[in-house]
């Protein structure tokens, strides 16, 4: 009986919402609220896809995934084959210093770049139009190469962080024979390398492709003041629509698009990530890996990789920081230095609201992770190590959620929370704690799975035998050896959910229900750039440590 009820949670959490969003896509109703069977149509879609504009952002959404899954794969394989594969000096500091680039949040790092590369406020453009004599900005953040550029840094630690087991499982044998037979580096690397790497290739770039496709904060920090469209944003728009009442039709409608296509994302990852034992080349017989000496590019490649530090977490860091204690932008100068004042931090500590907020923001955080956390390992027994006739399904539909991008998930949630009158939180935080739950299933119930299957099942046996019940097993057994797992997921679900904004936005109502993403949005968007700052260091700090913790609790091996 668990069993289902277990399955009747996950499909409540994650079908219910996908099917309302489905059928909103066909309601010509005013309000979610007006829904019914006799408003069904297909006039949402009719002015969603005939109208110019849906092609438009169709075209800037490909330009912006495929430019920025080039500039993070390319940075991501660098960096990888620099750490795993050659002799690069200060390789400690490298593999532990791009992952804690995760602690930047994406929405900062935007509003970072603004102030550095903004046409109208930049420092580095108002510095260069006074040195070099321009009349016009040098750069222009507010475009499509920019949006590439940021969101490409935001993929690297993601891609970095599974590109490295597999170049450190690769024997360099092979391609040790193609240099004795006189192969130059480029085609070893051509014909050798990439081919063994293609597989988990594939797969993170699918996966930065499908990250890529959700974002909202790089594009809306970037994108809004150009005008310039995104799946994500545009859909946002059309819900958050001056008109009134908004289309809201419309927004699921387009929806549906986006959803098509990253469920076709996820279904082309599933395919690629169960084909890789065809490219197997670790084996026993004298495997050894070798580091490559790079010889006179050692400096230089360590170079590379303080650069992309400095450019991801020091750079925008800094310029925060530096914006954080100015009473208005500046540039940096002695006379700017003379009027540094804690004022935007004063003022943080006397804002009623931001208690509400905080308050808000902890409680959401500490009920999206530890439901998610909960939900996850309780799924994760059930398929691993029961006989239920539906745990492959029960696997299947945790994962499916992988491929609702935020905003959708917001955007369905919105709803399924005013349709369903007997769950009266439309409005309050729990809206968006419920909301955020399906979006962490997939990555907890995956690295659950992992470690559940470590564990053998002759432990929880002999517990059997002795006498010992089954949720004694598991809490005197299973319990103390998943505590590392427990506690990574937990910390990496309050580090992704503090710095979303997505979901939120949709679901944002006022004071009563907003968050600290929603604040920094706010506080950006009304020009208040000292606050947002101060605001955004101290997350920043805040995350920072999460990062180290969870580094910690998931690179700890279970004994």
């Amino acid at each position: 009986m668990r069993y289902y009820l277990l399955l009747l949670i996950v499909l409540c959490l994650v079908l219910v919402p996908l099917l309302l969003l489905i059928l909103g896509s066909f309601s010509t109703a005013a309000f979610p609220t007006d829904f019914s069977l006799s408003t069904l149509g297909i006039i949402n879609y009719v002015k969603v896809y005939t109208d110019p504009a849906t092609y438009t952002v169709l075209f800037n959404t490909l330009v912006y995934v495929c430019g920025s899954v080039s500039v993070g794969i390319s940075l991501s394989v660098c960096l990888a084959w620099l750490v795993e594969r050659t002799n690069v000096p200060w390789k400690v500091l490298i593999y532990a210093g791009v992952p804690m680039t995760i602690a930047m949040p994406s929405m900062l790092q935007a509003m970072a770049w603004v102030l550095l590369f903004s046409p109208r406020i930049g420092f580095v453009n108002a510095i260069c139009n006074q040195v070099l004599g321009l009349d016009t900005p040098l750069f222009n953040i507010y475009s499509l190469e920019g949006m590439i550029l940021v969101e490409g840094l935001r993929l690297v630690p993601a891609g970095f962080l599974m590109l490295v087991p597999l170049l450190r499982a690769m024997d360099p044998a092979l391609e040790e024979a193609a240099a004795a037979a006189g192969a130059l580096p480029v085609s070893i690397i051509r014909r050798i390398t990439l081919p063994l790497l293609m597989p988990g290739l594939l797969a993170v770039v699918i996966y930065q492709g499908m990250s890529a496709l959700e974002g909202f904060e790089i594009p809306g920090i970037l994108g809004f003041p150009a005008k310039i469209d995104v799946f994500s944003t545009r859909v946002y728009l059309i819900a958050q629509s001056a008109t009134f009442p908004p289309p809201y039709g419309e927004a699921n409608a387009l929806s549906m698009l986006y959803l098509l296509i990253a469920v076709t994302a996820t279904f082309l990852y599933l395919r690629v990530i169960g084909q890789t034992h065809k490219y197997t080349v670790v084996t026993g017989k004298g495997y050894r890996p070798r580091p490559i000496n790079l010889g006179v590019w050692r400096v230089p490649a360590l170079g590379f990789a303080l650069l992309f530090l400095f450019l991801s977490v020091l750079l925008p860091f800094g310029v925060l920081l530096y914006m954080s204690f100015l009473p208005y932008i500046q540039l940096p100068s002695i006379e700017a230095i003379g009027t540094l004042t804690f004022k935007n931090y004063r003022s943080l500590t006397i804002d009623v609201n931001l208690y509400v907020i905080l308050k808000n923001t902890f409680t959401m955080v500490v009920v999206t992770a530890t439901i998610a956390t909960l939900l996850s390992f309780f799924i994760s027994l059930v398929v691993v190590r029961s006989n239920f006739w539906g745990r492959k399904l029960l696997d299947q539909l945790a994962f499916i959620s992988h491929a609702i991008p935020g905003i959708v998930m917001g955007l369905a949630f919105f709803w399924v929370l005013l349709k369903i009158d007997f769950l009266p939180i439309y409005g309050t935080i729990w809206a968006i704690s419920l909301a955020f739950i399906p979006q962490f299933l997939p990555f907890g119930t995956r690295s659950m799975n992992a470690a559940l299957l470590q564990i053998h099942k002759e432990l929880e046996e002999a517990a059997y035998v002795s006498g010992a019940s089954q949720t004694r097993a598991l809490m005197d057994i299973a319990f103390p050896l998943l505590l590392p797992t427990f506690v990574g997921n937990w910390i990496w679900i309050v580090l992704i959910a503090i710095r979303a904004a997505g979901t939120p936005l949709m679901l944002y109502q006022g004071v009563e229900n907003q968050v600290l993403a929603i604040l920094i949005w706010n506080m950006w968007d009304s020009g208040q750039m000292g606050q947002a700052a101060a605001i955004g260091c101290l997350l920043i700090l805040f995350l920072m440590f999460l990062t180290v913790i969870i580094r910690y609790f998931g690179f700890r091996r279970v004994e």
